[in-house]
């Protein structure tokens, strides 16, 4: 199997199970919109960005350090995941009581101050143990059995609220139920990770310990400034317009996070083969760049514009009989979805970065987005509330696309990637699509989506889009998920 082929299969592999998860996540947010209303939803929102703030410094970045060192060297496997797991439970831990201890006084609610608790738990302590055995099994490019793993997180996770939200129908008790089932994925994943590489006793090494938080600092740098980015400007909305408008921006954030999140398994799935051909196969390094950044934009650019097509019904569908509450939520994820080609180029192109080693490029573009983020919202959410986050997500995403473009444009030059070409065909067949999906969606909506998608197929193929190693990806691909093709 080629290098794009083997991407393109682990690929396949995680964006069905995102897909999966998605799905499962709609339904969990509608039944968490019936059962706590819209004050209860930004509790829950609230409780689940708050946290998500300090995620760096639970982890440092150390599952991307493990990554690439293990792709290049796999001897080394288990002595790194032993001693990177003993780092990352202390910080781990630091974390959760920081988080628990100041979430008194940021909020005067009980209830959101449970949340966040049990919030801290799940996304920063039990995620950040994951870490080590996420990055063991990614290394060796079993991105199968990855999948699965977040299957049975989103399964649980929809199980658990569900049954939880029956007998204590508060924001609390539904990051409590998301906790429970993620503590049982992340055991999970130890024992996938066995699998995978085998057993070796446990062992710590203070000077690799030492040496791991020394080569994390630009991955750590670069996180933050993408933590402030991304994730402060639900805390900053709670806090200057309250948690009932925080609530309209719930489901927008349940349907867009997951889609953009694509961006990572993406450069998930590639990095790995990056490290290690950018060791002894440079040639099969640059055309597998320069295959997944324009097979990137193919998927984001449709996605994006579907997604706004269709905004009313997602909302609809998750929000029921409170529809006309959230009913200012369709404009917002119409606005939303501007970001999603951006966030897919610039997740897939610091990828490219951090395989050459220019991790401090990365960190530059990322710091830049943060002050350009929180500036705006700042500025902005005192007058506008809601609507200054579309603005100001749209403005970082397009400062850090611009800084990555001339990065590549000085490393390839731009007649290597074809971007201009590229875009001119794919959102001219966007267009059709789109035109298609809003003449028969009066019809039938899903026999709109359905043509659209075709239609957009069809014109990828007219137009001599894809070159011969990206439909190499996009055979494994289908070969993935239909078995029976030939």
């Amino acid at each position: 199997m080629s290098d794009s082929a083997r991407v393109g299969t682990n690929l396949a592999a995680l964006v069905a199970a995102r897909f999966v998860s998605m799905a499962l996540s709609f339904v969990q947010m509608g039944i968490m919109i019936r059962a706590l209303g819209q004050e209860g939803v930004g509790q829950f929102t609230f409780a689940l960005n708050y946290p998500a703030l300090f995620t760096v410094f639970a982890t440092l970045g150390i599952q991307r350090l493990l990554v690439r060192d293990i792709a290049r060297n796999p001897s080394i496997a288990w002595r790194y995941a032993w001693t990177a797991l003993a780092v990352v439970v202390v910080l781990a831990g630091g974390v959760q009581v920081l988080v628990s201890v100041s979430a008194a006084f940021v909020h005067d609610n009980p209830v959101t101050q449970r949340a966040v608790m049990w919030a801290a738990l799940s996304v920063v302590f039990l995620w950040a143990v994951q870490t080590p055995f996420e990055a063991l099994i990614t290394a060796r490019e079993r991105m199968g059995l990855l999948a699965g793993i977040y299957l049975l997180a989103a399964v649980l996770k929809l199980a658990s609220v569900f049954v939880v939200l029956q007998l204590a129908p508060t924001s609390a008790g539904a990051h409590a139920a998301i906790a429970g089932a993620n503590l049982v994925a992340l055991l999970a994943c130890v024992g996938v990770a066995i699998a995978v590489a085998g057993w070796e006793r446990p062992s710590f090494e203070l000077r690799l310990a030492f040496e791991q938080i020394r080569e994390c600092v630009p991955f750590t740098a670069a996180a933050l400034c993408s933590q402030l980015y991304f994730k402060s400007d639900v805390t900053l909305l709670t806090l200057i317009r309250g948690e009932a408008e925080a609530g309209l921006y719930g489901p927008v954030q349940r349907v867009v996070e997951p889609i953009i999140m694509i961006a990572g398994i993406w450069g998930t799935a590639v990095f790995p083969a990056l490290c290690r051909l950018s060791v002894d196969a440079p040639s099969r390094y640059t055309q597998l760049k320069r295959s997944t950044i324009r097979l990137a934009l193919v998927v984001a650019l449709p996605m994006a514009v579907g997604i706004a097509l269709i905004s009313e019904p997602i909302i609809r569908l998750m929000a029921g009989a409170q529809f006309e509450a959230f009913a200012p939520s369709v404009l917002l994820l119409q606005y939303m979805t501007v970001i999603i080609p951006f966030f897919y180029f610039n997740g897939i192109a610091q990828e490219f970065f951090y395989a050459a080693h220019r991790n401090w490029f990365v960190v530059r573009a990322y710091a830049l987005a943060a002050i350009t983020n929180i500036g705006l919202n700042a500025a902005l959410m005192p007058t506008y509330g809601v609507w200054a986050l579309p603005i100001a997500a749209i403005a970082a995403n397009f400062v850090i696309a611009g800084l990555f473009l001339v990065g590549l444009r000085r490393e390839w030059g731009d007649t290597r990637v074809g971007l201009p070409s590229l875009a001119l065909k794919t959102l001219t067949a966007c267009g059709v699509m789109a035109a298609i999906v809003y003449c028969a969606a009066p019809v039938s909506l899903v026999g709109g989506i359905a043509a659209g998608a075709a239609a957009y197929g069809v014109l990828v193929y007219l137009f001599r889009v894809l070159e011969p190693e990206e439909r190499a990806v996009v055979t494994a691909i289908l070969r993935r998920v239909m078995p029976g093709k030939k």
